[in-house]
Formats: structure tokens, C-alpha cells, sequence
């Protein structure tokens, strides 16, 4: 419930809002679905990936050029991604899958990876004494990217179809990486968010 509201919320925020530089308007959430995990540890390429493929095929998702997928995992579940792991390299991610031979309208699906930010995570991906802000945090920095550079995942070079990106520096996430903030939700709560870079402000901010 935490979560759906987080979505719901800081997409209706000023926070948000700083996304319009980058062409981003308002976005909205809906409710989202629970999947019992068969194993404690899960590879991108091999366990998620196809786990993603198969929702849309039952027709649990429906992917759109403007539809992002979260998934937020429960504590005690590992994630790698091309030999990198959970809170050892990475807090979170967000990546593409090229779907388009399953002929559903739509090339791409875009989804993000938030590994649980308790046990080996805790304090290394934030600095709020709330495993459930730091979560917050983690996860607003992969939406924002995910909104400003959705293709990364299939991307090959510094062109497109990659998008917000910088060579030194990443993504708009990456560049403030950790640095929270705080922003009022559309449900007039507030909610930890990370920071990000503003082209127009030459700054992280969040707001």
C-alpha cells in the first residue's frame, strides 16, 4: 500500500515537475500485482526478464511507450545483473527489454529493479534512519531515469535510442546519486525522494 501510494503521489508533485526541461509531463499510478518469489536469489537476464515477458504474454501488464514497471522485492531476495549484486554494486536499476516480437503494439517494455533496502543495504543506498525512506529514495531516483532515458537497457552507443545521458556522468539519477531531499505528494503527504540534475538550475535538486 506504501508503495502504490509513493507512486501515485510523487508522480503529482513539484518534484516531478522538474522533469518538464526534459519534455516529461504529470504521470499517474495505478494499483500494482504481487508475485509469490520461487528462489531467494534472481538474475536479470534469467529469472526477471522473463518473469516480465510472461506477464505481459497472460496479459497481467499491458506495456506502453509511456507505462514504467517497479518492482520492489521483498527483504531477503538478491538480485544480480551482468555479475553485479544487490547492495554489493548497485541500491536499485532500471532497464529495457526489447518485446517486440510478441507483437503486442509496443517495442519496448521498460521496468526498474528495487531490491529491498534492509539487510545488506541498510545505510549504504541512503542515509534517512527509515529503511522505508531510503526505499523512497531509491525508487524515485530509477523512476526519474526511467522517464528521462527508458531505452538505456538496449542502448549500444552514446546515441539513440539512449536518451538523458551524460558520459562522464549517467544518467540524471546518477549524477546525485544518494543525495536526498523531500517533496509533497499529490496526496498532500510527504516523501523522501533523492535529488536530480537540473539542466536549468545546473544543480541537483528537488524541486
Amino acid at each position: 500500500a506504501n508503495i502504490n501510494s509513493f507512486y501515485s503521489a510523487v508522480t503529482q508533485s513539484s518534484w516531478y515537475d522538474i522533469l518538464a526541461q526534459y519534455n516529461v509531463g504529470r504521470g499517474s499510478a495505478v494499483p500494482g500485482i504481487s508475485q509469490p518469489a520461487t528462489k531467494t536469489s534472481l538474475d536479470d537476464n534469467n529469472d526477471i526478464q522473463p518473469l516480465l515477458v510472461s506477464l505481459v504474454k497472460s496479459k497481467k501488464i499491458t506495456p506502453t511507450a509511456n507505462t514504467y514497471f517497479p518492482i520492489h522485492f521483498a527483504p531477503g531476495i538478491s538480485i544480480t545483473q551482468g555479475g553485479s549484486g544487490s547492495c554489493d554494486v548497485f541500491c536499485a536499476y532500471h532497464g529495457t527489454i526489447d518485446i517486440s516480437s510478441l507483437n503486442v503494439g509496443q517495442k519496448y517494455l521498460y521496468y526498474g529493479v528495487i531490491p529491498d533496502q534492509g539487510g545488506n543495504c541498510a545505510g549504504g543506498c541512503g542515509s534517512d534512519p527509515s529503511t522505508m525512506n531510503n526505499m523512497f529514495s531509491v525508487a524515485s531516483h530509477e523512476l526519474a531515469e526511467a522517464a528521462t532515458d527508458a531505452a538505456v537497457g538496449v542502448a549500444t552507443t552514446y546515441a539513440a535510442p539512449l536518451a538523458w545521458y551524460d558520459q562522464n556522468n549517467g544518467e540524471i539519477g546518477d549524477i546525485c546519486n544518494a543525495q536526498q531531499g523531500k517533496t509533497v505528494g499529490g496526496d498532500g503527504k510527504t516523501y523522501v525522494i533523492q535529488t536530480q540534475w537540473s539542466n536549468k538550475a545546473n544543480k541537483c535538486v528537488a524541486k
